[in-house]
């Protein structure tokens, strides 16, 4: 092909070649890094002067840290970066708002849920406010810890409940209105002082709110009993490990434990029990089981406390309580004194007559009395045989016992949650006040066991160890059937019975195995004696090693026996043996 001629180009010397401005080098102005210019329709001449982009001279010295930190913090946080970091950061503190308001709504949720749980099992006083409600159900619930997921009982708190408790109801202006003194103005007791308010104008679910609370503050202040609180620190503890000049050498407080109390910051954590007791019983409008449970609780805390003389003034007291309400002519049926009951009369005893000889039977054997205590056992136990049946067995002698949600199923536990929130609590109808007499019920059994094996243990101590030995057998009989014939729904009437099992087989297997060594030491004196006697050794050595086995057999068979009710045993009590001690520091 032809070659192609060259055009449309245009030639060198026709075209124009456009220069850029070439300014001086004086007047060149370069704009600073941090510095924001107005915006020019056309960028200013030149490349901004970077100082970390130009390495120093290695001759130049570093300049100090703040100096250098403040060239470069504009570098650092630019006008163009300082809005990311305030959206950033508001962002941040939106959403930590908002997941801090959850989890205080979630936490509110549960509390209520908790709440309303205790209040199902514990229900306290409608007419009371939300605060006083509050501080008697949490009392309570501490007070079992083995149905809140404890192991011990944090006393210290239970007394802090129950103390604002009583202010509040004591306070006339407030919850207390209609409490008034008595007419003689009460009643003044040596080391108690004038105790006794006139609490009859209150309604009986406010009484016996009041009740519960002062009986719980006894209970409370028997278990602090010789410990201190350093109210600054916030600490309760015996007194053995607080730090003071009247103890200058305590013991070491826990591993764990950080804080010391101080003696000069310290009083003591409660009240005397005696205070509560003696307000309880010197207080008008408590019914006679009332009046009863304070001054049997407060004998039996002077018996353990080693004051004898005053437990039994306390349990003729009691006795005088009992007899006050059952009416006329209280000694037809009971001897006041000895509290002996008389079975050989038509009439019956009331319940709190039987609960006040048995209290006081008990304290003669513990007084080694055995003679008195053996007399009133037999009396109680003849008048209880004696009882007429129940008309209605279903109706409980006692308030029901809170029950323990042990099912792992997720559904159940909601639909129980839900069942708990959304079904109000019904107060329980008043107990009996005990001034008429028992019935039998289903868990009658359980207390004639239990009064068997206190005489089988009394007659194996003072007379006869093979027939103390035969009541104790039948009371273990008694209680096992009982137990096992009892329904699931009856827990305190299973409880009862299993602490009287207990006890029967702890004092069979005492005596079972003294007796054991008892017949083993006169079987090894008889074949002594056997070899230097001449007529009736090896017959007497021989009937001591029968007698030997007998007793190694029913060793034997009652560790079998043993072995099989444990578990029977373990799941009445679980974890409830645990709870009865409080821990040590609070």
């Amino acid at each position: 092909m032809p070659p192609r001629a060259v055009i449309g180009r245009i030639p060198i010397h026709l075209r124009q070649v456009h220069k850029l401005p070439v300014s001086s080098p004086n007047v060149v102005h370069f704009r600073p890094f941090t510095h924001r210019t107005r915006l020019l329709l056309s960028p200013p001449p030149g490349r901004p002067q970077l100082p970390f982009l130009s390495p120093l001279a290695p001759s130049r010295p570093l300049p100090p840290l703040s100096i250098h930190l403040r060239q470069h913090f504009g570098r650092l946080i630019s006008t163009e970066s300082r809005e990311s970091y305030k959206r950033r950061v508001s962002r941040g503190v939106k959403l930590g708002l908002s997941f801090s308001a959850i989890l205080v709504f979630f936490s509110m949720i549960q509390l209520g849920i908790y709440q309303e749980d205790i209040e199902h099992q514990w229900p306290t006083p409608p007419e009371w406010t939300w605060k006083s409600r509050w501080c008697l159900r949490s009392a309570q619930a501490l007070q079992n810890p083995e149905y809140i997921g404890k192991l011990m009982t944090n006393w210290p708190m239970v007394a802090g409940y129950i103390e604002e408790l009583l202010e509040r109801l004591e306070n006339v202006e407030g919850e207390g209105k209609g409490i008034v003194e008595q007419d003689d103005g009460g009643f003044l007791v040596e080391g108690v002082g004038r105790t006794g308010l006139d609490i009859s104008a209150k309604s009986e679910p406010w009484r016996r709110g009041y009740f519960q609370a002062l009986m719980g503050a006894a209970k409370a202040a028997e278990n602090l009993d010789g410990w201190l609180t350093d109210r600054k620190q916030k600490i309760s503890a015996p007194a053995e490990y607080v730090v003071g000049p009247s103890n200058p050498r305590p013991k070491p407080m826990p591993a764990k434990q950080t804080k010391v109390p101080r003696e000069e910051d310290c009083e003591l954590a409660s009240p005397a029990p005696e205070t509560f007791y003696m307000k309880v019983i010197t207080t008008k409008g408590f019914d006679t089981r009332q009046k009863l449970d304070a001054a049997l609780a407060y004998a039996d805390w002077l018996d353990y406390k080693g004051l004898k003389e005053t437990a039994g003034d306390m349990y003729s007291w009691a006795m005088d309580i009992a007899a006050q309400g059952y009416g006329d002519d209280p000694k037809r049926i009971v001897d006041l004194k000895t509290g002996v009951l008389k079975t050989d009369v038509p009439e019956l005893p009331s319940e709190n007559l039987i609960r006040v000889s048995t209290a006081l039977a008990v304290h003669n054997a513990r007084q080694g009395n055995l003679p008195t205590a053996l007399a009133i056992f037999t009396s109680v136990l003849k008048a209880r045989r004696n009882l007429p049946p129940s008309a209605d067995s279903s109706y409980p002698s006692v308030a029901p016992s809170p029950t323990k949600n042990s099912s792992n199923d997720p559904f159940s536990a909601l639909f129980k949650t839900l069942q708990t929130v959304l079904i109000p609590v019904e107060y329980p109808p008043p107990p009996l006040s005990g001034d008429m007499p028992p019935t039998r019920t289903p868990s009658s059994a359980c207390d004639e066991a239990g009064l068997m094996t206190y005489i089988g243990e009394i007659i194996y101590a003072s007379s006869s160890h093979d027939q103390g030995l035969a009541w104790t057998r039948d009371a273990v009989e008694i209680a096992e059937s009982t137990v096992l014939n009892l329904t699931p729904e009856e827990k305190t009437a299973r409880m009862q019975c299993a602490q009287c099992l207990k006890v029967g087989l702890a004092n069979w297997k005492v005596m079972v195995s003294s007796l054991v060594k008892t017949a083993q030491e006169e079987e090894q004196e008889s074949l002594k004696q056997s070899r230097n006697s001449w007529y009736g050794g090896e017959k007497r050595a021989k009937s001591k090693a029968e007698l030997y086995r007998r007793w190694k057999a029913e060793e034997a068979i009652l560790e079998d026996r043993i072995r099989r009710i444990s578990p029977l045993l373990e799941a009445e009590y679980g974890l409830d043996t645990l709870s009865l001690n409080g821990s040590l520091f609070a």
